[in-house]
């Protein structure tokens, strides 16, 4: 009966050490390439402050995943000139799946005369279709041109995002 015990115990903690592992062994990288550019932006100065603004913003674009695939994107989000950003892209794929990204930023800013580069923390929030439970997070690294006054007044902008997922076991 101890020998018996001792293997359950045994058994018990390699799944508490290796559990873990073999979760983000099912782990999927994805990587694609978005450009967007701003479909409306309404902004507001934050009364007695000194260049501070707060606002709601819709960017519409195509994302280029490296498999081929591309998928429809919509990013709604707010922003307080001061504090940074946040808000959602609606990634729609071909087949009709989804994934709907959480994204918050900047983790990083730059600017030189001829683009304003920047970085955003993602984390996956749900999905539909073959991306049905999907989990995990990744990154925007951001490119704008400023050097042409109608591209920057329009917000285009070239998002890099590079992340992993998993989905719940089938």
């Amino acid at each position: 009966m101890k020998k018996i015990t001792m293997v359950f115990v045994l058994a018990f903690a390699l799944s508490l050490s290796f559990g873990p592992l073999a979760i983000q062994a099912g782990a999927e990288d994805m990587n694609f390439k978005l450009v967007s550019m701003v479909e409306k932006r309404e902004a507001v100065k934050v009364t007695e402050t000194e260049g501070v603004m707060i606002g709601v913003l819709d960017r519409k674009g195509l994302s280029l995943f490296d498999n081929g695939e591309i998928a429809i994107t919509n990013c709604r989000g707010i922003f307080d000139t001061k504090k940074g950003f946040q808000g959602y892209s609606s990634l729609i794929f071909e087949d009709g799946s989804t994934i709907v990204l959480s994204w918050k930023g900047p983790t990083s800013n730059s600017a030189d005369k001829k683009y304003w580069e920047y970085g955003v923390a993602v984390e996956y929030v749900e999905g539909t279709g073959r991306f049905k439970g999907v989990k995990g997070s990744g990154s925007y690294k951001a490119k704008a041109p400023i050097w042409d006054d109608d591209y920057k007044a329009k917000g285009f902008t070239l998002y890099e995002f590079s992340g992993t997922y998993t989905l719940p076991s089938q």
